[in-house]
């Protein structure tokens, strides 16, 4: 059985480089091949791959798109299962021949989801750790992370992007990832997008598998480290990481979940109680801190403003796809097919307005710090288009208390809105 390791990567040619050398460094005896994808790096990413030669092929995808690059990866892979690695892992001992093993043993199995715990490159401050803890926002995959994972090898629902391995007959046969992002947050130069969120990506790709009758299994045994720099450390970072979230479970609830009607109401619904619940709780904290010293570290994010940045961004997101019908196909079929520099002003003039506003770095990337009720009005309230997307009547604290009562009596709509994060 051959193991094909794609590795999709942007302008990340030394990470990429440390990722390809733990690989080499493990010595299993498992049959394997590299596949990089540059997908139009500006780096020396080329030079860095072509080193490795015959190892690893290098490979030039020039339309900006995870997904996109992940399906180059694949048409131009040889082996029985795809093993997808982020640029920026390094890979534990053992973790090749553990998956020959496992796809051997459990002919049912169509993706195992690896072990993913977190390297830092420094000390991160205290207060990321608790946003980790509510908001997976560096993508890891362990008991620590999730309270299910209660043994080293059981079935899940799905796998995280960092390290997820692949049958290629599950893959062909559901046609591969849905979309996921384009781009990259370090983005800065001209005919380049600072991450767009668009689809469900590793998860959505999980369903798809079990819907065709595969399982997915994590094994502690097939792992990885998931180097997390200080640029993850930051209030920018969490909050384009939420706000991002928040954006594509919109479009997915549309081009993946396929809501209509009173299921797309009842999602609205229970993401505005939602949003309630998390801005009361961040409000409530706010106002008890005007009046306590001030924070020693006052460049933090606090969890409920994660939570209440993610559900207002899945109501701004979902107020312009309405106001724009034709919108969220186009996004979708961008973040599947990708946007070349060549094409990149004919896909920016046919974006509106508004949605240029949502995923401007002023608004996704803010670092203001949030420590008193008018940043809050500044920094969560003024942003987006919450004014223009709910009616008078739900902004009385009476009427939301009922919203929240109805909402709640409704069963849970089941795989409408989930976090790729968590």
């Amino acid at each position: 059985m051959k193991i094909s390791i794609v590795i999709p990567t942007h302008s990340r040619a030394e990470t990429l480089r440390n990722a390809i050398d733990s690989v080499i460094a493990l010595h299993d005896a498992a049959e394997y091949e590299f596949v990089i994808v540059d997908n139009n790096s500006t780096d020396h990413t080329r030079q860095v791959v072509e080193s490795y030669a015959p190892v690893a092929k290098y490979v030039f995808e020039g339309n900006t798109s995870f997904s996109r690059a992940r399906k180059t990866g694949a048409d131009h892979s040889t082996g029985d299962v795809l093993l997808y690695l982020d640029d920026d892992v390094l890979v534990r001992p053992g973790a090749l021949d553990n998956i020959v093993d496992v796809f051997s043993r459990y002919p049912d199995c169509g993706v195992i989801a690896g072990r993913i715990d977190p390297k830092y490159t420094q000390v991160p401050p205290s207060w990321t750790m608790e946003c980790q803890s509510s908001f997976n926002g560096w993508s890891l995959f362990n008991p620590e992370t999730y309270g299910f994972l209660h043994s080293d090898f059981q079935e899940v629902p799905s796998a995280a992007g960092p390290m997820m391995a692949i049958r290629r007959a599950a893959y062909d046969l559901v046609g591969g990832f849905p979309p996921d992002t384009i781009g990259v947050e370090s983005n800065r130069g001209p005919k380049s997008f600072n991450k767009l969120y668009i689809g469900p990506g590793d998860y959505g790709l999980c369903l798809k598998i079990r819907d065709a009758g595969f399982k997915v299994y994590y094994s502690s045994a097939i792992s990885v480290f998931h180097v997390i720099p200080p640029m993850r450390f930051s209030v920018s970072f969490w909050r384009s990481r939420v706000i991002g979230e928040g954006y594509a479970q919109a479009i997915s609830a549309r081009s993946f979940f396929h809501l209509k009607g009173r299921k797309a109401y009842a999602a609205w619904l229970r993401c505005q109680v939602s949003f309630f619940r998390f801005e009361q709780q961040l409000v409530a904290r706010l106002e008890k801190s005007s009046s306590a010293p001030a924070p020693s570290d006052p460049n933090r994010v606090f969890p409920d403003e994660l939570w209440a940045l993610y559900y207002k961004a899945y109501l701004d997101m979902d107020y312009v796809l309405r106001r724009h019908p034709g919108l969220c196909a186009f996004l979708w079929e961008i973040g599947d097919q990708g946007v070349s520099s060549e094409n990149y002003d004919a896909v920016m003039g046919r974006l509106p307005q508004e949605y240029k506003e949502l995923v401007s770095n002023e608004l996704v990337f803010d670092s203001t710090p949030l420590d008193s009720l008018s940043m809050y009005e500044k920094v969560v309230k003024g942003k987006g288009y919450y004014g223009k997307n709910i009616s008078m009547f739900f902004r009385s604290g009476l009427s939301r208390a009922i919203l929240m009562y109805v909402v709640d009596s409704i069963a849970q709509l089941k795989g409408s809105f989930r976090p790729r994060a968590q």
